[in-house]
């Protein structure tokens, strides 16, 4: 089974990636530990999109975490199932905060990103705080418009509560046996 993971930052995506793979075994590419590690130049889009591309074709099952509107496409091409995280956006604000108190004071606390990656509480940070509450109003429809072509054998499962995360875990480890 082929899974992508989507939805704003504070969502909960890595915490629920973290529960299918210790069910499944499957490999996990982490979309924001492959982008960050870059320079963020043209050379590293193409990159971005070959490394998704080589990850894709070497595992019979996956997860993929990130949204990445400029590289879905090849994600939606080959994904059997698409788990879209919503929560409201103060809930992701106050995780976000939350996760990047911790991660000050412990880098452990976040293994999907990497080793040179780094937080400050400045206006770059203010920035990304500003995308993540506005997300619904300026990332959703593009999402929405690109989910609007999946095929009929795709599944799209919106998760918005605990239960919801519950019943598609169960669904994932029911199509294991």
């Amino acid at each position: 089974m082929k899974i992508m993971v989507i939805g704003s930052p504070g969502a909960g995506k890595t915490t629920l990636i973290h529960k299918i793979i210790a069910a499944t075994g499957w490999p996990l590419l982490s979309l924001d530990h492959e982008w960050h590690q870059s320079d963020y130049s043209e050379s590293a889009k193409i990159k971005f999109r070959r490394t998704q591309q080589q990850f894709m074709a070497t595992h019979d099952n996956w997860v993929i975490d990130g949204n990445y509107a400029g590289s879905m496409d090849l994600r939606l091409a080959q994904a059997d199932m698409v788990l879209w995280l919503q929560v409201p956006r103060v809930v992701a604000i106050y995780r976000i905060l939350k996760r990047s108190w911790r991660f000050k004071h412990d880098r452990n606390t976040r293994p999907d990103m990497p080793a040179n990656f780094s937080e400050h509480f400045d206006a770059d940070y203010r920035e990304f705080l500003s995308f993540v509450w506005h997300f619904k109003r300026d990332n959703e429809p593009e999402l929405r418009q690109q989910l609007a072509h999946l095929r009929v054998d795709q599944q799209l499962v919106v998760i918005r509560s605990y239960k919801d995360k519950q019943r598609v875990l169960t669904q994932i480890k029911s199509r294991l046996d």
